[in-house]
Parts: C-alpha cells; sequence; structure tokens
C-alpha cells in the first residue's frame, strides 16, 4: 500500500468525537482528516473551520459520494452504528466504530458480514484496553506478578448532574437498558480481556433519582468468567466520575484508577501491625509516585490517549494488512453480553412500573 497520508472522513461531531478522536486523528502519523459529517451541518462546519478541515457535510452518503476516503471513523450514537458502517464499507472504506459496534447481535452479524464482502477492517473502539495503566495491568497479571488470578471489580460510575442524565431528550435514554445501554461495555471488554469468556450470573437495578425518563440509575452486575468472577459496580449518583479495576490474586492485588492513571498493588504480608504499617507505607508511596507522575505527564501534554494508541494501531493494521487492536468479533461479544444485561434491566424496570 502506499505510504501517502490515509484520508479519514469522521462522522458524528459530538462531545466524544470532539475529546477524543479528532484529538487522536490530528495526533496520528501518516493520516490526514479530509471531511467532517454531522446531521447538525452547523455543528459540522463550526468544528471543521476550528480544525482547519475543508469540507464538512451532513450527509454521510454524500461524503462518500465526493471524497476518496480510506476510512470512516463513526463517533454517532449507538443506534446509527450499523447502518453508517455498512454505508461506508459499501463504498469500499476501512470503518472504526464507537462502541458499543451496535445495539444487538442481529445488526454486529450484518456489519461483519459487509466487512468480509468488501474486504474492508471494522475494528471497535474499546479505547481502555490501551490506557498505559490499563495495559501495565494486564501485563503484570499475565507474567504472574499477582499470582493466580481470581477475579476483578470494576467500578464506572457518573454525576446525578451529568447532562446526558438531566435531559430527558438525549438519545442514551432510548438505549436498551437507557444509560447502561452506553457506559457498561467498557468495563464488559475490561472483564472479558482479564477473565476470557464471561456470562451474565446476576444482574440487579434499581433507579433512586426521580427522573421519569431514567430506566435505572444503580447497577450491581456478576459476570462469571472462565478465569474468575467480575463484579461491576455501575452508578449515575455519585459526586465524581470514578472509573476503577480491582484485580485480585493468590500473592497480591492491583488497584487501578483509570482516570488518573494510578496504579498500586495491595494485600502483601500479614496481619501484625508492623505488616499493616509497612503496606500503609508502600501505599502512600505508590500514591504519590504516581499521582505526580501522571500530574507532570498532563501539564507537559504526554499523558497517552487510549483513542490514540488504539488509532495508531489501527492505521497500522490498514498500512500491513495485519489485525485490527480490536476485532468486529471482540466488539460482537460485548454486545452479546451487554443485551443479556439491559434486557434483565429492562425487566426490572417494567416490573417497577
Amino acid at each position: 500500500m502506499s505510504q501517502k497520508s490515509l484520508l479519514v472522513g469522521l462522522v458524528g461531531c459530538g462531545g466524544i468525537a470532539q475529546q477524543c478522536h479528532l484529538p487522536a486523528l490530528r495526533q496520528t502519523k501518516g493520516m490526514e482528516i479530509a471531511a467532517l459529517c454531522d446531521v447538525k451541518e452547523e455543528l459540522a462546519r463550526g468544528i471543521a473551520g476550528k480544525l482547519n478541515v475543508k469540507r464538512y457535510y451532513a450527509d454521510l452518503a454524500e461524503m462518500l459520494q465526493r471524497e476518496k476516503l480510506s476510512l470512516v471513523d463513526i463517533c454517532t450514537p449507538p443506534g446509527t452504528h450499523a447502518t453508517l458502517a455498512i454505508q461506508a464499507m459499501e463504498a469500499g472504506c476501512h470503518v472504526l466504530v464507537e462502541k458499543p459496534m451496535a445495539i444487538s447481535c442481529q445488526e454486529a452479524d450484518e456489519m461483519i458480514r459487509a466487512a468480509e464482502k468488501n474486504r474492508v477492517k471494522l475494528c471497535v473502539a474499546h479505547n481502555q484496553l490501551f490506557l498505559p495503566v490499563v495495559t501495565r495491568a494486564i501485563s503484570m497479571v499475565r507474567k504472574g506478578f499477582i499470582g493466580d488470578l481470581t477475579g476483578v471489580n470494576l467500578g464506572d460510575a457518573q454525576r446525578r448532574d451529568n447532562h446526558e442524565f438531566v435531559d430527558q431528550d438525549h438519545w442514551i435514554h432510548r438505549l436498551p437498558g437507557g444509560l447502561f445501554g452506553e457506559h457498561l461495555p467498557h468495563p464488559i471488554y475490561l472483564a472479558m480481556a482479564l477473565l476470557g469468556h464471561v456470562e451474565p450470573a446476576t444482574v440487579y437495578a434499581t433507579k433512586l433519582s426521580n427522573y421519569d425518563w431514567v430506566v435505572a440509575d444503580e447497577a450491581r452486575v456478576v459476570l462469571q468468567g472462565e478465569k474468575g468472577i467480575a463484579t461491576i459496580t455501575a452508578s449515575h449518583n455519585w459526586p465524581k466520575v470514578t472509573a476503577t479495576l480491582d484485580i485480585f490474586g493468590t500473592r497480591r492485588n492491583l488497584h487501578v484508577d483509570r482516570h488518573s492513571s494510578v496504579l498500586t498493588s495491595y494485600g502483601i504480608g500479614g496481619e501484625s501491625r508492623l505488616w499493616r504499617a509497612l503496606e500503609n507505607v508502600s501505599q502512600s508511596y505508590q500514591q504519590l509516585a504516581c499521582t505526580a507522575s501522571a500530574a507532570v505527564n498532563t501539564v507537559l501534554g504526554r499523558r497517552a490517549s487510549g483513542h490514540g494508541i488504539l488509532i495508531g494501531k489501527f492505521v497500522q493494521a490498514i498500512r500491513g494488512d495485519g489485525q485490527v487492536p480490536v476485532t468486529a468479533g471482540e466488539g460482537r461479544e460485548v454486545v452479546r453480553v451487554l443485551e443479556k444485561i439491559t434486557s434483565q434491566i429492562e425487566s426490572v424496570a417494567r416490573r417497577r412500573t
């Protein structure tokens, strides 16, 4: 393949595109943002102007017809992913699609068939797998640092005043499972990366807020995995956005703060006062060292983005005809597990009404 820049068209100019995809695309070598597309043409025009992107569109079909794109990056609501991705692949474009890749296994299968039929690559943006703090933790597990893996606990919390939560017209409330149809994919794919095949064993959901348009805002999920059990605590009632990952082993445990990029190990030694004191000192040192390093990298603009790393790997896969960093099959598996969980959340909501 020619080493000329890959031309990419981005569809959906909302928050995730502005905060994550567009900065990552601009920083990826060998790639040029050729055009933007959004059903709100004024939004596409405004973002294009800020980023010096020459062309913008309100319709994907027109963008595909007018532009010679190698890659289409889809950042629209999940309910539109399948239709837009298939349209782009039918035009011969490789596709990167935000999570979840679709809202049903049927849609995911249609996307996979379109990729195979048109001989293009389809990649799903499971970006948190590529956060350096997460990849380091997974590497430590695989190298036996924690002993035998026994399970994981994932926390994923949002503030109650989050704009998605309070806006009754936001598309997130029309997803299966409402808010959780958008936010649960992250902990699901992280659990899969550590535990292999997982199945929902127990799902509990309730609603603490008084918003009529919210299906549920608290969920607890237990996943049975090949290598242990995963628990997910998902909430939309916390005072701060939180994303954590605790990994449990027979020798020691790991705690990962995915937002602040802090990784610490704990659970070493005995129960005597001396061991507890040493554990406190160790925890304090690890927290200080990791926090200081993360703060310096943030200030200096060196903090690596999961989206940036994933997109860079996808570009390499396109150029070298290699495997994409997150396959469509992996994306489908997340959709399969998510479907089972959200159907139970919907069932709880129906019983409540």
